[in-house]
This record gives structure tokens, sequence and C-alpha cells, in this order.
């Protein structure tokens, strides 16, 4: 058979008949020669293990809390007892329904932060548990136009990426001489098998010789077909793949390492991924303590002064002392404004007082002055507030 149509038989065998896989990680040309890895006796490709099928797609709503959360499962059997004894039937699913949506409204959060944290922690141990072990990184097809071997993932793959990698014919043959090798054996069973059991008068009855030859090769392409693809060798935990090869899925033999790494690992989506550490649930707030909060905003609020503008607070004046003139200021020519920052107190008495502007001397003055004056206590609903304001104090010589 020529190189052409050998690559051609690869490309539609593997494409029609390609093998279940799922991640991958390498880039550029694949030509390394390796020899055939005899199988350990120990399973390498975790990802035929059944506990990877529940973490990569665990059961939904309930069945996931039920699974994962032991608060959950604590509650279920609650529930149970409570109904238990109720004989009517229609009762019982109506009460086991009540007390399920009080459950679910009382504690919901708390069982699905229990549930994903616990699910979480079981990716991470198998990961960790796993670390040397292989992955599938996808099904593959020869693309003998291009001269490439395309890696593409299945919905049970780790990783949803898909892979090309420059391979020549010569390099395909190899593949085919190391599957050989592996299973060789089994071909042959499998032809004898066929021939024994042909139908009397058919053309492997008259040509057994033929016909098992002819069978040896449809067997070898059959199970090539089904059994060589990729995996990975890596780290799911971290999201992370260090080398891939071309193996037999069955007994696990290396057929070809594939020591590059492909660019497009750096943007693929992993589909085993453990995720962020869940938030924890929000504890409710209860009735007593949103009151207590809003009592305290308010005292807060009626503390706090309101700001009101001089001239509506000059208009609110009961009692007020004239400052005295300064006489240093006098005899030095001084006058002016002083403006001073005033808080009022709920009682309409000054409480504070703070120069903003104006000669110090003149301040002294004013600020002594004002310290003494009286207000109307400023009402908002119905409610005595402390105010803030300015008070301007001007000094004149004229006067």
């Amino acid at each position: 058979m020529s190189h052409r149509s050998l690559a051609a038989t690869f490309a539609l065998a593997i494409f029609l008949f390609g093998a279940a896989s799922g991640h991958a990680q390498s880039n550029g040309p694949a030509q390394a020669d390796a020899t055939v890895a005899v199988p350990s006796g120990t399973q390498k490709i975790v990802t035929k293990d059944p506990e990877y099928l529940k973490l990569l797609k665990p059961p939904e709503g309930n069945d996931f809390l039920k699974k994962y959360s032991q608060s959950y499962r604590d509650r279920a059997a609650e529930i149970e007892a409570k109904v238990g004894g109720i004989t009517d039937q229609n009762l019982q699913n109506q009460s086991r329904n009540d007390e399920w949506i009080t459950a679910h409204k009382n504690d919901g959060d708390k069982f699905t932060f229990e549930a994903e944290t616990a699910y979480r922690e079981a990716k991470i141990s198998f990961s960790q548990k796993h670390k040397d072990g292989w992955y599938e990184a996808g099904r593959v097809y020869y693309d003998e136009n291009n001269s490439v071997l395309a890696v593409m993932a299945n919905n049970t793959s780790p990783i949803d990426a898909g892979f090309r990698f420059p391979m020549k014919v010569a390099t395909l043959n190899q593949i085919y001489d190391k599957f050989h090798q592996v299973a060789a054996q089994e071909v042959e069973q499998k032809a004898h098998d066929h021939v024994s059991k042909a139908e009397p008068n058919s053309t492997c009855v008259k040509f057994p010789d033929l016909c098992f030859q002819y069978s040896k090769k449809d067997i070898e392409e059959t199970l090539r077909s089904q059994r060589i693809e990729v995996v990975a060798q890596g780290d799911m935990e971290a999201g992370r793949i260090d080398r891939l090869m071309l193996v037999d899925y069955d007994t696990e033999s290396v057929l070809l390492d594939l020591d590059a790494t492909p660019a497009a690992l750096s943007t693929s989506a992993w589909r085993f991924s453990v995720g962020p550490v869940p938030a924890p649930p929000v504890e409710p707030i209860s009735a007593e303590a949103v009151v207590q909060a809003a009592s305290a905003a308010a005292v807060e609020t009626l503390a706090t002064p309101i700001k009101v503008p001089s001239d509506v607070t000059a208009a609110s004046i009961i009692n007020q002392t004239k400052p005295e003139y300064p006489p240093q200021a006098r005899a030095r020519g001084i006058q002016g404004a002083v403006v001073l920052h005033a808080t009022i107190d709920k009682e309409g008495k000054i409480s504070e007082v703070q120069v903003l502007e104006g000669d110090d001397v003149l301040a002294q003055s004013a600020s002594e002055a004002v310290r003494q004056w009286r207000y109307k206590p400023m009402m908002v609903d119905g409610e005595a507030r402390e105010v803030d304001t300015t008070i301007t104090v001007t000094f004149s010589l004229k006067e």
C-alpha cells in the first residue's frame, strides 16, 4: 500500500470509528521516535474511572444537594421521620412538600454552600490522587492534505480544545508499526475466530488462508480507529498540561510522544475545573435586629446637626449680646467683619464657636459675645434639632 493510500485509510477509519477522549497540550512538529511502553498493570488513563465522570457531570438540583450536603441529608431524614406517621398518602405528600418549602426557605443557602464546598473538595482530592495519571485529550484523525494529526475533544474530555500536530506519513507508519506490536496477538485471535465461525460454503470456508489474511488487515485497521488517541499528563487542579502522548487506549501503551505544546492550550476552557471557593451564605437578619438598626439610624439622624442658613437663624434670635469694640483695635484703626461657625444646641444655646475669618483681636471679642446669644429651638418634624450655621459680626469705626 502506498503512503498516500495508507494515510487516506487511516484518516477515514479513525474519523468514522474514532476513540473517545478529552484533554491536550503541545505545539510544533511531533516526529520523535518512541518505543512501545509496556502496560504497568495499574490504570493510567484516569478518565476511565467512573468517579471521574461523576465529578465531571454531577447531578443537578436537589440530587446535587442530596449527594454533597450533609445538612440536606439530615433534614431529609428529619422530614421523613416527621411525616412517616401520616397514613393518608395525599396528606403525607402535602406535609412533606410544606416541610421542604420551609427547609429551603430557611436553609437553602446553607445546603447549596455546603454542597458546592464538598463538590469542590472532591474534585481537588481526585486531581491530587491522580497527579501522575493520564486523561483523554481527544480522538484523532489524519489530514493527509495538510500532513496534520488533528485532535478533537469530546464531551467527556476535561478540557474543551482542539489541536493540530504536523505529522509526516513516515511517522504515521511508525505509529501503525508500534500498534501492530501491541495488538498483533489480539488481531490474530480475532481473525482465527472470524474464519472458524464462517458460514458453510462461504468464501472464508473455501479460501480460509486468504480470508484469514484479509480479516487480519480489516480487524487491525478497525482496532486502530477505535483505540488510537491522544492522552495528556499534567495537573487538572491547576489546569495545566505538561505532556501529550499518542496511545493505545485499551493497553495504555505509548505509541508516540507529542513533545510540543499547542498554543491553543492557553485559551482552552477546562470542564474539570475546581473553580473558586464558594461564598458562604449570608446569615439572615432577625426582625429584632432590623428594628434595632432602624432605631439606631433614627437616633443618629436626630443627633446629627442640620445646616441652616445664617439669615434663617438670625430671625430666631431672642437674646443678642453686642460685642465690645476692642480698644487696641480701635486705636490701630482695625475694623471689618468676623465670620464665625456656630453650633446651636436643641435648647437654642450656642454650644460651639469657631473663627472662620477676621482679625484675631476682633474675633475674640465677637466669639465672647456670640457665646451668650440665645435662639428659639429649631424644630424639625416636631423634634428639636441641633443646628450648624454661620454668624457674621461687623465692627465699624463709625459706630
